[in-house]
């Protein structure tokens, strides 16, 4: 498999930047991660023509990875199939939270996992249930009889806050897509999944006792505003918020097999009254304690987990970090991917900084987090 990174310009229209490619030759699949920023269809018109054989899926990301660095104008992840028959397709599952996603396509995806073909699965940032869908895709999987981690990740698309236009949209082909989600199916090729954490517990364990969907209502029988002013009141004074507990996330520690290991972040504070808004959903029973980390302990582990990945290298990969992560990384944003490109051995590295990951868990998955990094390491298998 070929596979290469191209990085678009910001001063020249897609089609000016993309005959820049005559020598890459065809491509067979073309990931496309395009700033949020207007209509996407010029670039995906010229994405289309310039490929008129590739199958093209990507979304809106607000920060793009291009090998070892960051990039803002957009990037296109290339991949060329050494083996005939082996190619991609795309699934587009349609969804939103007045529109639950049918269950009908999940079970057909997971027919797809319990086959062993991998997916890549992107969605609407904003407006698609994700963990509806993940929750749907796991009772299917188990009614499949499927044991372990199933060969998914994927992430949300991305956009700036406040949400002033349109943004955090996936698109197919020529088509941008609102309230949906895409898998893009892989034939031929082995996919090696890292969920890259960084986070350290920093706290006693507690207990959740009233959580409505990402709404945070009480810990151990307190409002969860008073249980975060412990943390974070210093001097008699409270710490800005959501912006300090984005260093700070919350670490579930099961009861649930499938929730031990993941992150929550927040989003609001004191929104509702009395309560915090987090990224991703919180169940009643979820033990949970706060994270530490900074910005040494997040790159120091990204080069970690992609230096020691079974295997041996990979044709190419593809990151998915959390905004959050690039929040706590400030102007060192860029070292994560450069951390994982170097541990790499140079193998072709696209994604983005996404509004939520989905991988793994040490109980299975697929599970949505946040504050985290999902790895893909692919490689084309032999004939």
């Amino acid at each position: 498999m070929d596979s290469a990174v191209f990085t678009l310009s910001p001063t020249l229209s897609a089609a000016d930047a993309l005959a820049g490619l005559d020598g890459w030759g065809e491509a067979d699949l073309v990931l496309a991660f395009l700033p949020p920023a207007g209509d996407p269809a010029a670039t995906l018109d010229a994405i289309a023509d310039r490929f008129p054989a590739a199958v093209v899926a990507g979304c809106e990301a607000v920060t793009q990875f291009a090998d070892g660095a960051v990039a803002g104008a957009g990037t296109l992840h290339l991949f060329r199939f050494a083996v005939p028959g082996h190619r991609a397709e795309v699934e587009l599952v349609p969804g939103s939270y007045e529109e639950p996603p049918d269950a009908d396509r999940l079970a057909a995806l997971a027919d797809r996992l319990t086959a062993g073909q991998p997916l890549l699965f992107i969605a609407d940032g904003l407006r698609f249930p994700v963990e509806d869908a993940l929750a749907v895709l796991r009772r299917a999987l188990a009614r499949r009889g499927f044991v372990g981690p199933p060969p998914l990740a994927g992430a949300l698309a991305s956009q700036g806050e406040p949400v002033e236009r349109p943004g955090a949209r996936v698109f197919s082909g020529r088509t941008v897509h609102e309230s949906a989600a895409l898998a893009v199916v892989l034939h031929g090729v082995e996919a090696r999944l890292e969920v890259v954490r960084g986070w350290d517990p920093a706290s006693p364990g507690y207990v959740v006792t009233r959580a409505e969907g990402k709404v945070l209502h009480e810990i151990d029988g307190r409002p969860a505003v008073d249980w975060y002013r412990r943390f974070f009141t210093v001097g008699g004074r409270l710490a800005p918020l959501p912006e300090t507990a984005w260093r700070f996330p919350l670490i579930i520690e099961g009861p649930a097999p499938e929730r031990n290991g993941l992150y929550r972040s927040m989003r609001f504070f004191d929104e509702p009254v009395g309560a915090v808004t987090l990224w991703g959903e919180v169940h009643d029973g979820d033990r949970i304690r706060l994270g530490m980390g900074n910005e040494a302990s997040l790159v120091e582990r990204a080069g970690t987990l992609a230096g020691t990945a079974g295997g041996g290298a990979p044709e190419a990969a593809i990151l998915y970090s959390c905004v959050g992560r690039e929040v706590v990384l400030g102007n060192g944003a860029a070292g994560e991917a450069a951390a994982v490109y170097r541990a790499l051995q140079g193998a072709p590295l696209s994604g983005f900084f996404s509004f939520g990951e989905i991988g793994p868990t040490p109980g299975g998955g697929p599970a949505f987090y946040n504050q985290t990094a999902i790895l893909i390491l692919l490689t084309e298998a032999s004939a």
